[in-house]
């Protein structure tokens, strides 16, 4: 059982690891034996020097190297890297990565220097490899020490070099999933993978459910995955199934639902998908539990007294996961994972008139909103009382970042009836980022758009929809307008003037020193830095210097 656990977790059985051990001392004593061999040559020639050698080291008409010169400068250059290499070892004992990382650059940089000036004293050398003994000895001992560097250090180099190359090669080719679905090999595309952990994050679960459970005994086992949606997305769970070529859907009111529940699919095509692209909400622990159940399946383990067992102790673990897990901190948030996500538990909305893109979940999901909101670069995350217990809310309402980054972000990227309301969303968003909501017509056009979307647009509400004709007639109207702002660089002004929008534009100052630091505002940075707003204004306008400092807006581009 331990050696099945050691491979288990990826890491090499005790005889393999025995093996490698014995491997690598051989390889140390081969080294040191073979330079002991070249060591003992020079002291034999050097302290006992024959008649052929003139009875003299170094022999006669060889003008040796001074060691207290180049040599000298080398062996500190040799030791020092032997420090930046044990650095870098004992770094990465200590998973230090960026530690690790700094010392083998600087050993590799060392070792480059080493081998630049061995080069040089090779060509101020008077002797060659065939002026006896001396040169013999000379060249072998230094010329396979250089080996030794020049091999690892190439390699190095070598790997650095071609590292992003090799890894977009190996990302082109890795762009399906392969799974094998009720006797059918099909291939999942990474980006809908992606897509469905997204999604799985905001509205999917993995359940263990007991029937006839008692006293620490039950009747039967059922594993299920499933996503419930609203009956205005069955199409969504529709063409989920089709892709993954399994499960059934139920209806039940104005609910449907998606679920995986035999043996088959959920060893061969739930297991490996979630396996391949891990959860970032805190579902992530509720699912290493059901991996778990699933895998007693393989080997129809849970039909044993020990496998029913495991499966009541899962089956408790996953209640209390389920109530006090929370999600894992600095998740790497990727464009597809995100969009399945919003899909799911995201709304696009206003406040007032000012749009927004509002996540809202259990404050167990405090720490993914943060990654989300790392993700976006500006946001506000809040925590809020409900009657079912506290939420965590991330709201995004910078027009900049709603119109350069969002806008393009979900543009006919979604699945989901989410995308009709991105799409008329989204003309709010132009509407404001061009101040047509000063207008009236803006103000009346905005409000009719609010009461189509969202809960507005469910199938029950259908004595609410306004013909949408009426709406693009309108948008028409409003956008042939001269609009109450212009553009100029990417930074909005009041039309026919100078005088920019609203000062809370990010500002991004490089100082003489090339330092560069950012700023909330203009009025942030005239405080901080002690330079009047209008000066500052005016060569955030201008683009020009103004005493070794440029200033930039940042509008949030990607």
């Amino acid at each position: 059982m331990y050696y099945f656990l050691l491979t288990y977790l990826g890491n090499h059985t005790l005889s393999v690891q025995r093996g490698l051990n014995i491997g690598v001392a051989l390889f140390i004593v081969s080294e040191a034996l073979f330079f002991l061999a070249i060591f003992w040559t020079f002291f034999h020639s050097a302290l006992s020097p024959t008649v052929e050698l003139g009875a003299m080291w170094p022999p006669m008409g060889i003008e040796a190297i001074n060691p207290f010169e180049l040599p000298l400068l080398n062996t500190v250059i040799l030791l020092s890297s032997g420090v930046t290499v044990t650095y870098a070892h004992h770094s990465l004992i200590q998973g230090n990565r960026s530690g690790a990382l700094y010392g083998l650059v600087f050993t590799i940089i060392l070792a480059l220097i080493f081998t630049a000036f061995q080069g040089v004293e090779y060509s101020v050398s008077s002797f060659t490899i065939s002026d006896g003994a001396f040169g013999s000895c000379f060249y072998f001992g230094t010329g396979f020490h250089g080996l030794n560097l020049v091999a690892p250090t190439s390699l190095f180099v070598f790997i650095l070099l071609f590292k992003k190359i090799i890894k977009d090669k190996i990302s082109n080719q890795i762009s399906a999933l392969v799974v094998e679905s009720n006797n059918k090999s099909i291939k999942l595309d990474i980006n809908f993978i992606h897509w469905l952990v997204g999604f799985t994050d905001a509205e999917g679960n993995f359940n263990i459910s007991l029937k006839g459970l008692k006293d620490n005994t039950y009747i039967s086992l059922n594993l299920t995955f499933q996503i419930g949606l609203h009956l205005d997305d069955l199409p969504t769970l529709e063409y989920i199934k089709n892709k993954l070529n399994c499960g059934s859907i139920s209806i039940s009111g104005e609910r449907c639902n998606y679920f995986i529940n035999d043996q088959k699919s959920l060893i061969n095509v739930i297991i490996p998908i979630f396996n391949y692209m891990e959860l970032k909400s805190s579902k992530y622990f509720q699912y290493l539990i059901f991996e778990k159940a699933v895998k007693l399946l393989i080997n129809k383990q849970h039909l044993t007294p020990k496998g029913r067992l495991k499966i009541l102790e899962y089956y408790n673990d996953i209640k209390i996961v389920n109530m006090n897990s929370i999600a894992r901190e600095n998740m790497d948030i990727d464009k597809n994972w995100l969009i399945g996500f919003t899909e799911g538990d995201a709304t696009f909305s206003t406040n007032n008139l000012v749009p927004r893109l509002k996540f809202e979940n259990h404050i167990k999901e405090l720490e993914l909103f943060k990654s989300i909101l790392n993700f976006f670069k500006k946001g506000n995350i809040s925590i809020h009382s409900r009657n079912s217990g506290k939420t965590v809310v991330l709201e995004i309402n910078n027009i900049h970042v709603l119109f350069n980054i969002i806008l393009s972000l979900y543009s006919n990227n979604m699945i989901t009836k989410k995308l009709l309301d991105f799409s008329d969303w989204s003309n709010i968003v132009k509407i404001y980022y061009y101040g047509y909501h000063n207008l009236s017509e803006g103000i009346e056009l905005i409000n009719i758009i609010k009461s189509q979307i969202n809960n507005n647009r469910l199938s029950r509400n259908s004595e609410m929809k306004i013909d949408q004709n009426i709406i693009l007639d309108k948008l028409n109207y409003l956008f042939s307008l001269p609009s109450p702002y212009e553009i100029k660089n990417s930074i909005r002004f009041i039309r026919g003037t100078d005088n920019l929008v609203s000062d809370k534009l990010n500002i991004i100052v490089k100082d003489i020193n090339g330092n560069i630091q950012n700023y909330d505002s203009i009025t942030d940075c005239s405080s901080q830095i002690n330079i009047s707003r209008k000066i500052i204004k005016h060569y955030l306008i201008t683009g020009t210097s103004y005493k070794g400092y440029t200033f930039k807006f940042d509008t949030y581009k990607k």
